[in-house]
């Protein structure tokens, strides 16, 4: 059954909830389902709980990944950057490696920017991923990169949002990068019975959607989750007066594995 046909027989509905700097969801349902008006009010009632516990500074240990279909057909993304990929190249050396330090080694080793230790797994879905993150990122990056080309020297006002949202983006998605289970449970809810292709179908269009007896997958819970803890800490970071530049005169910055302070690695002599 195709993605088209799916819509229009076995899931009709469209659930918005939508709030004062709150996530807008989408939730499929069954039309046959006795709960249909129920789903979205569930999802948002357990991620505004969850949203408002205090946020873990080491993540915990992570179960093993939901995997795709062979071959991903749906171009899903699996190995997801903490740290954005592009603000690594800043960092690669002459062999196209950046230089890791494990605190636990106590050595420094070459990697790839790609190596899966930059990366949460599948930690948040396609629509996190894709649409806010990217969002966020490529705004970032029209400001960052003139910067490191030499061609700008100062951040305007009107940027500082858009930097605000990057560090609350990094700074989250480093606190929420494993998961603890792959599914979570919702109370009132039934969920609905769907092949493993009409998930992925419905994932890659911005869909959310709850399994049978009121399962849903935890990345997708998760992302809605993050899209609210961003929004938050960006409101937060209000009281910042602005971004400025740090030249270092000798030595080079590093990018932590999980941000502390309101800085933001640019290369390895400058940051914001």
């Amino acid at each position: 059954m195709n993605l088209t046909l799916l819509l229009l027989t076995r899931l009709v509905g469209l659930l918005n909830c939508i709030g004062k700097n709150m996530p807008v969801i989408r939730v499929v349902r069954l039309e046959s389902d006795p709960e249909s008006e129920f789903p979205a009010a569930a999802v948002m009632a357990r991620m505004l709980a969850s949203a408002a516990k205090p946020i873990r500074e080491v993540p915990p240990n992570h179960s093993r990944i939901e995997r795709t279909l062979p071959g991903n057909p749906n171009g899903l993304t699996v190995e997801q950057h903490v740290f954005p990929l592009c603000s690594m190249q800043a960092f690669v050396g002459p062999v196209k490696r950046v230089s890791l330090f494990e605190m636990s080694e106590g050595k420094s080793r070459r990697v790839k920017p790609k190596n899966v230790v930059f990366c949460a797994e599948r930690a948040w879905d396609q629509r996190t991923e894709g649409v806010l993150m990217k969002q966020i990122e490529d705004e970032f990056q029209d400001i960052v990169q003139p910067i490191l080309r030499g061609q700008a020297h100062s951040i305007a006002p009107e940027q500082k949002h858009a930097i605000d949202r990057m560090f609350a983006l990094w700074y989250m998605r480093s606190r929420h990068r494993n998961l603890g289970a792959q599914e979570i449970q919702l109370n009132s809810v039934s969920g609905s019975a769907l092949t493993k292709t009409e998930e992925e179908n419905l994932e890659m269009n911005n869909y959310m959607y709850i399994r049978p007896g009121g399962k849903m997958p935890a990345r997708q819970f998760n992302g809605m989750r993050l899209q609210q803890l961003i929004n938050d800490y960006t409101r937060d970071l209000d009281v910042l007066t602005g971004w400025g530049g740090i030249h270092a005169r000798s030595g080079e910055f590093i990018v932590p594995h999980v941000p502390g302070h309101t800085i933001i690695p640019l290369s390895p002599n400058l940051p914001l």
